[in-house]
């Protein structure tokens, strides 16, 4: 336990903290005291022993000299015609004890000091400072200092300008405490020439030009700051050099045109309090003329601005902004976010479409979070809301990366976008709630021709890795996308939940001259896609929308491990026609490369025609890892080879083939079950290519098979022929046990086909149900019963594969001697 300091002792520990800050009043020792009272054009003062006072024009008009160290001026009264000069090379205190002056011909009150001016508003009283029009005496302000000005009374002072600005110093100003009111300024409010500090207090500003102006920085620790303007291009806050906020609270009400609420030529660093900014200010296109080349440059409505970087470690910040192209944070270097609260509102859309610096045809566009530089978040509570036409809530030139922090991120803006980076996303952590509904917009590139830019959740147009994190998105919008990377996808940890339900969008010709659409995605990579960890859901439900997708290779899971990645894949939607009998077909996984799979666990599922559960457009290889699909059209297809050397595989096709390769079939070890529809489909099919079984355990039904090749093969195979019953127990038995004791999946009906001796080959029969089952204990020389009807208990199943089970009664159908590679029973 630790004991308290004694009184007298803590006395002395603040006396010694305020002596090192000689900013506080109190510190500062003021024996002298002159007191003026101004009334009218008169003036009376009290105790001028030592300093020269000089009047003007009039009494109210006064010059005040004083050599005197250690004066206190106290000012009184009101005169709408007079002013109060102070010269001085000592600090000077100035008490406003019931104020009311208007000047005459310049600054109502200055102070020529290089040292510190206090200006002292005495608790309770209300006092008011306005210049003239005109001004023909010194100074730039209608209150001005030739040095450092500290705002320390607890009283109000309010001042005005008519032509200058409202309060200046040539050197820093400081609030400390007291109640300052800016009304109306010429120019700035309040304009330092070095730094402006705040402390505590109130002070309310409201100008032509900026709120606050300082050339070499603004830190806020306490108070109240309230700005609002008006006009166009200018700034609540303004520092040409860096500024903190690290307590207090600030609010900003802005509504010009390419107007800043925050602004700084340095870093802005947001640590603690609140801030409040609102802002209506619309982007303005500047045409920029050069010697060879015109081109617009715009300049936005942004509520913080920094031409380096923005840091934020705490605090509250809320940016509403509801003007055209308006940004909420926008920095031209880094931004870094470790903690605090962020509620940002982009409202509004894009401009019109203009010619940019490159020569490009361009749009300026709302952001909520925009960095020229470098994105890092590793916490913080993040609300996003981008109503607007191509509005982004967070997005970066080079790499945004997550590490931390709660999400929820609204969009409806067309083709908007929630987390975007030009380089490079990088999530590590986080916890995303993305709900959008803004459609794929078709951009003109050419006459008659389009480039659909779309609404997407997670958009880089470089690379995507993920290591944690859980991600939930719901997209409703026309041809909207979930995650969509113009690079490679590399996921090793996190969870994702994504569904999208919007339509394709109607079709249109493309930039070169095709018929095309634009469809929703859920996940997809131009590149390639590679997952070895986490957890992968994801449902298109809208027409033409495919729920997995890349156009280079895909990598699925680590041989070895089966419990990660889990991947779920499912689409609802139909198809959709591009022209005549061209059809887009939905499709829960497609790789437009090579696809692997060495482990973990992935589930399909599509329900519409031509929509497919897995799909490579070239070879397909499973080593591991656990597959369940059950699809309207194949479950799994390849078009150069379909190879599979292990794991857990169950396809089931309600109207196509099982298992389908387009061209060779290979199959070395695994756990296969594959369902294909009546004939002519098939559990395994691969046209009349090669199809070579060394090794594994499968089973597959259909109305028709493809034969297994026996000269490449060195394990033998069956295909019974025969009737098909849903729910019925097929089992192939022989005096050393049980081979095959299998679940027929559904009912089939009408003629069968299968073998007819071509290796991958077709045929017909009469026969309803071609069954292709191959195990390693299958032996010539042994002969086999077929068991139809039998009962089954206990053991494992696997699809209606069934592995040490007791398996009783039925009736035999046939019995074989497998003497051949491939042996066919009907």
């Amino acid at each position: 336990m630790k004991t308290p300091l004694p009184p007298l002792l803590c006395l002395l520990t603040t006396t010694v903290i305020q002596a090192a800050d000689r900013d506080f009043p109190e510190i500062s020792d003021f024996p002298r005291t002159v007191t003026i009272t101004l009334d009218g054009t008169s003036a009376t003062i009290e105790d001028p022993v030592g300093i020269t006072i000089d009047e003007g024009a009039t009494a109210s008009e006064l010059s005040i000299t004083s050599e005197v160290e250690g004066v206190r001026f106290i000012l009184r009264g009101n005169s709408e015609n007079g002013f109060v000069e102070i010269t001085s090379p000592y600090r000077v205190m100035v008490t406003l004890d019931g104020l009311d002056l208007t000047s005459s011909d310049g600054p109502a009150l200055s102070v020529f000091t290089e040292k510190r001016t206090f200006i002292d508003a005495v608790t309770g009283t209300t006092n008011h400072l306005s210049d003239t029009a005109e001004y023909t005496r010194s100074g730039s302000g209608t209150l001005f200092s030739g040095g450092s000005m500290i705002f320390s009374g607890e009283g109000q002072l309010e001042v005005e300008s008519q032509v200058a600005h409202a309060i200046y110093a040539t050197k820093s100003v400081r609030v400390l405490r007291g109640d300052l009111l800016v009304p109306s300024a010429a120019k700035d409010a309040i304009h330092p020439k070095s730094r402006f500090d705040m402390d505590g207090g109130h002070v309310s500003l409201a100008a032509t030009g900026d709120g606050i102006d300082a050339d070499k920085g603004i830190t806020i620790a306490g108070g109240r700051l309230d700005v609002s303007g008006t006009s166009d291009d200018t700034k609540g806050l303004a520092s040409g050099d860096t500024l903190e906020i690290t307590g207090g609270l600030v609010s900003i009400d802005f509504s010009g045109d390419q107007s800043k609420a925050i602004a700084a030529d340095a870093d802005i660093t947001f640590l603690g309090g609140t801030i409040l900014l609102d802002l209506s200010g619309d982007v303005v296109l500047e045409t920029v003329e050069e010697e060879t080349l015109s081109y617009v440059d715009p300049a936005y409505c942004t509520g913080i601005k920094s031409d380096s970087n923005f840091v934020m470690q705490g605090g509250n910040l809320s940016i509403t902004h509801r003007g055209l192209a308006g940004k909420a944070i926008s920095v031209d270097g880094d931004v870094s976010i470790s903690a605090g609260t962020l509620d940002l509102a982009t409202l509004s859309g894009s401009s019109s479409r203009y010619t940019n610096s490159e020569g490009e045809t361009d749009t300026a566009s709302p952001d909520g979070i925009k960095a020229d530089g470098a994105i890092t978040i590793t916490g913080g509570i993040f609300a996003l809301r981008a109503d607007g036409s191509g509005a982004d809530a967070i997005s970066a030139d080079l790499a945004l990366t997550i590490e931390g922090g709660t999400f929820d991120i609204r969009s409806r803006g067309d083709q908007s976008k929630g987390l975007k980076s030009k380089t490079a996303i990088d999530l590590a952590g986080g916890v995303f709630d993305f709900n959008l509904s803004g459609d794929v917009a078709l951009e003109s590139v050419a006459t008659g021709r389009y480039d659909p830019s779309y609404c997407t959740a997670i958009k880089s147009s470089g690379d995507l890795t993920v290591e944690g994190g859980t991600v939930s998105i719901l997209h409703q919008g026309v041809a909207g996308k979930g995650v969509s990377i113009d690079g490679n996808i590399v996921m090793s940890g996190g969870t994702f939940d994504i569904t999208t339900t919007g339509d394709a969008s109607a079709t249109f010709t493309n930039a070169s001259g095709v018929t095309d659409w634009a469809g929703a995605d859920a996940f997809k990579a131009d590149g390639t896609l590679t997952v070895t960890g986490g957890t992968l859901n994801t449902l298109a439900s809208g027409s033409g929308g495919d729920a997995i997708s890349c156009d280079g290779d895909a990598l699925i899971g680590i041989l070895g491990i089966d419990d990660t990645p889990v991947i779920t894949a499912s689409t609802t939607g139909s198809r959709v026609t591009v022209s005549g009998s061209d059809y887009m077909n939905t499709k829960a996984f497609k790789a437009a490369g090579n696809f692997t799979m060495n482990g973990g666990t992935y589930t399909g599922s599509t329900t519409s025609n031509g929509a497919e559960g897995l799909e490579s457009k070239a070879t397909l290889t499973i080593n591991g890892g656990t597959i369940a699909i059950q699809a309207y059209d194949d479950g799994i297809n390849a078009t150069t080879n379909i190879t599979i050397n292990g794991g857990a595989i169950y396809s089931y096709a309600s109207n196509n083939d099982g298992i389908d390769s387009n061209g060779t079939l290979r199959i070395t070890g695994g756990l296969i079950v594959s369902s294909g529809a009546n004939s002519p489909e098939e559990g395994f099919d691969c046209d009349q290519n090669n199809f070579t079984i060394t090794g594994g355990i499968l089973v597959g039904s259909g109305g028709a098979t493809s034969t297994p090749t026996s000269s490449t093969s060195t394990q033998r195979s069956v295909i019974y022929k025969g009737s098909g019953t849903a729910d019925v127990i097929l089992r192939v038995t022989s005096s050393s046990g049980d081979h095959l004791v299998y679940k027929i999946p559904r009912t089939y009906s009408g003629g069968g086909g299968g073998g007819g001796g071509f290796p991958g080959g077709g045929g017909s029969s009469s026969t309803a149900m071609t069954l292709l089952f191959s195990n390693p204990d299958l032996a010539s020389g042994t002969t086999y019963s077929i068991i139809s009807g039998a009962t089954v208990s206990g053991g494992t199943e696997f699809h209606g594969l069934y592995t040490d089970a007791t398996v009783s009664g039925g009736t035999t159908l046939k019995t074989f001697n497998p003497t051949s590679m491939v042996t066919t029973v009907q």
